[in-house]
């Protein structure tokens, strides 16, 4: 051990070195005979700066005074005083004690600190976690695995101020780094007045463990509390139990079970069983009828993906999506938010093998629901070969494959209706008294046409019968992509499609077909640029321009066998406002392939600027139509003139605008505007307003809907914000939420009403929150809203 002084300035450094430093002074400590060579390699590692140091040699004592500065590997030992004792490896600091582990650190009276097991002991530390802030009697805590730090007599608090408006005061305090803060025989106050007592409290760090409750009301439930307690089972599992109370509907609960490998993925890892003992399954706010339902209401899901061989993630899985609920208006009564994105979930199960060069899948989707019209796979089987170079002749192929037996079967909710149609058809043809011939019926019909009449029985019957066949399907495509005189990317394709279906029923017209279509094409394109450097307009973030205008072409032509008129149809085309997709790969549609010929004709315009050391998209316009030389679907000459325009400015503004206009007078034309706009004109207030115009579409009804989110600091702690949705095509506030915001400090609260109308009876309901802003996880969300509106 070597004692060396420094002669530029009054401190003295102790350094518990096991070496001889040449031509210096230095006293020799005798080393401890029962001390392990361990703790002697440990304590060769310990430097100690001070303006004043001694050793005891009988002791083993190291003593240093005055600005005491202790460095052991990661750890840092601030103090007035401190001894480091050799034989048991202890450090004891005192007064302004400061000690500095990583990213902790802890400050306090006196401390231990133990350099072989890496132990703090110490009376009356403060230090933090995370936001939270907390001060204890005494602490222990081994620095080395940092497991758990144990605290007695603890202040706790996320306000950091020195008047808190909130604490909490504890006996015991166990904190689980990552994991769980455990209070024992706690008070928790507001200000410096206590408002309740626990003796025992466990807070995760994660919002989905331990214990949330949601209270409020809505028309639709009544007033209510849904309980909810999350605990983690070893480290793969999360479980949520549910306990919910609602006036309107009663008693329901359930448990959902998360995988932590998937968390990140909500597709994946989740179990969820969830019973309801519906008082009033009968409760209805919208205007469309409903069936006699039993009070006994469940719903269970499962989506997890399975890797194979596992449990390391792999190109070989297995997908699971079950969802199986016991009517269908159980989402729509207790899940209104899913209900609103996914009102019919899927069933399926699908074997993937991914490889390079294309994807095998086998899968099912089955009809787990029969309330519900789907169509079932049982099974299909499926290969997508990816573009890829066929050897180095500058050709690609790509291509897919299937076969399957499909079924699309009738809701059984809609055979009753469909069978009644029928009786009255039958019975307005025969002459009798039928709603449609009966004058005092509100379904009189003065027009009725006994022709016209006699066709639409037929298609009543044949929607009877579900639609079966087994099918094979395969498409084979060739591209060769180049470039011509150094400025025209152009890349043609030819291709060909076989169907054959065979054990057919169903439809007007069965029996075994085999369809073959050819396909060819190109796509075209090429682009011009400018650059304007004088291009200045700091109040628009611009600093220079450059302009890209891309031109481009896709033609497709499709011939062949088209399908009997009349023969069942189960993948064929959904109601959009969309073009369809032109390249037969990217149809989805299989069964209703039909010839073809389509030119698809557009340019694409981009202003760039500088922006943060880049560049930035400025300005984005995509203008674009589709001339038919045969339209597959509607009969066509023109398509309506696409624009899809992107504008972001600056950091506060940004424009969405997608506008299909009727600009061809073709029969078919109709018009749809959709916009969104989030302008931030100030520091206090912030705009977002959509709007969604639909006119003259022959599958939409016509929509001219408006809605507006607005946020306004009215002072440095208070806020108001509102929600609108208007359709001013009938004239109804379809939703309108008012919500005022307090900040409180360490805490956000907000309280406020919403009003849904469903065009039937409307909806109310009422929304309080509070929730720590510094430390989210530490929350209490006091949504009385059910849904996800609020937030």
């Amino acid at each position: 051990m070597t004692l060396r002084f420094r002669p530029a300035r009054p401190r003295v450094r102790l350094c518990l070195l096991l070496l001889t430093l040449a031509g210096a002074s230095f006293v020799s400590i005798p080393r401890a005979q029962a001390q392990a060579d361990d703790l002697e390699t440990l304590a060769s590692n310990i430097e100690i700066n001070s303006l004043g140091t001694s050793y005891d040699q009988a002791t083993g004592v190291a003593s240093a005074v005055g600005e005491v500065e202790i460095k052991y590997e990661d750890v840092e030992i601030y103090a007035d005083k401190a001894e480091f004792h050799r034989t048991t490896g202890d450090i004891f600091a005192r007064e302004n004690v400061t000690i500095y582990k990583g990213e902790l650190a802890y400050k306090g009276d006196a401390a231990v600190y133990n350099i072989q097991t890496g132990k703090i002991t110490a009376n009356h530390i403060r230090s933090s976690v995370g936001p939270a802030l907390y001060d204890s009697g005494e602490i222990n805590l081994n620095t080395e695995d940092l497991e758990v730090i144990s605290t007695t007599d603890t202040f706790f608090t996320t306000h950091d101020s020195v008047n808190p408006n909130y604490h909490l005061k504890a006996k015991t305090v166990d904190i689980y780094p990552d994991d769980r803060i455990v209070f024992r025989n706690v008070k928790i106050y507001a200000g410096k007045v206590p408002v309740l007592w626990l003796p025992y409290l466990s807070q995760p760090f994660d919002d989905q463990l331990g214990y949330t409750f949601t209270p409020g009301y809505t028309s639709t439930w009544g007033a209510f509390l849904l309980n909810q307690y999350g605990i983690l089972v070893g480290d793969h599992s999360l479980m949520q139990f549910k306990l919910d109370l609602r006036s309107e509907r009663g008693v329901a609960g359930g448990i959902d079970v998360f995988s932590m490998r998937h968390r990140d993925n909500p597709n994946f890892g989740h179990l969820e069983l969830y019973y309801a003992n519906d008082s009033d399954p009968g409760l209805n706010f919208n205007s469309l009828e409903r069936p006699p339902l039993d009070k006994e209401r469940y719903r269970i899901g499962l989506q997890h993906r399975i890797y194979i061989p596992g449990p390391e993630e792999s190109s070989f899985y297995f997908d699971i999506d079950i969802n199986k609920v016991s009517d269908e208006f159980m989402l729509e009564d207790f899940y209104p938010e899913e209900f609103r994105l996914d009102p019919r979930p899927d069933n399926m199960v699908n074997l993937v093998r991914q490889t390079p060069r294309g994807e095998l899948s086998v899968w099912a989707r089955f009809r787990a629901n029969d309330f519900f019209q789907t169509d079932s796979r049982l099974p299909e089987v499926a290969i997508d070969f990816t573009r890829q170079p066929i050897f180095n002749s500058g050709f690609f192929y790509e291509g897919e494959s299937s076969v399957g037996i499909y079924k699309e079967a009738v809701a059984d909710t809609r055979r009753p209706e469909i069978m009644a149609d029928i009786a009255d058809t039958e019975a307005a043809l025969a002459g009798g008294l039928s709603p449609r011939t009966d004058p005092t019926s509100p379904l009189f019909d003065p027009l009725f046409d006994p022709a016209e009449s006699a066709t639409m029985l037929d298609d009543l019957r044949a929607a009877l019968v579900d639609d079966e066949f087994t099918r094979f399907d395969t498409y084979h495509q060739i591209l060769y992509p180049f470039v011509f005189g150094d400025w025209l990317s152009l890349v043609p394709r030819v291709g060909v499609r076989a169907t054959a279906y065979s054990d057919v029923s169903g439809g007007k017209v069965g029996g075994s077909e085999t369809r073959v279509l050819g396909h060819a094409g190109i796509e075209a394109s090429t682009k011009f640029s400018k650059l304007y450097p004088n291009a200045q307009m700091p109040r628009f973030g611009v600093n220079e321009f450059r302009h890209i205008f891309q031109p481009y072409l896709n033609y497709s032509y499709l011939g062949g066998d088209n399908l009997p008129e009349g023969y069942p149809l189960i993948d064929r085309f959904g109601p959009t406002t969309r073009l369809r997709p032109i390249d037969p790969q990217l149809f989805t549609a299989t069964d209703e392939f039909r010839e073809w010929n389509v030119l698809r004709l557009g340019g694409r315009n981009r202003l760039q600027t500088k922006r943060d050391g880049g560049t930035h998209n400025w300005l984005e316009i995509d203008t674009f139509f589709e001339t038919f030389f045969n339209d597959a679907e509607l009969d066509r000459d023109f398509s309506n003139l696409f624009n899809e325009i992107r504008w972001s400015p600056l950091p506060w503004v940004r424009l969405d605008l997608d506008t299909q206009l009727p600009v061809f007078n073709d029969p078919f034309d109709f018009t749809e505007v959709n916009t969104d706009l989030t302008f931030m004109p100030n520091s206090i207030m912030q705009f977002t307003v959509g709007h969604r115009l639909l006119t003259d579409n022959p599958l939409f009804e016509e929509s001219n809907l408006v809605s507006l989110y607005s946020y306004t600091k009215l002072t440095e702690n208070w806020g108001f914000s509102t929600s609108h949705r208007y359709e001013f095509e009938d004239s109804t506030m379809e939703w309108q939420q008012y919500s005022l915001h307090r900040d409180l400090s360490s805490w956000t609260a907000a309280v406020g009403a919403m009003v849904r109308d469903n065009r039937g009876d409307e909806e109310y309901g009422f929304v309080f929150t509070l929730s720590l802003k510094d430390f989210p996880q530490v929350s209490l969300p006091l949504s009385i809203l059910p849904g996800g509106e609020n937030r």
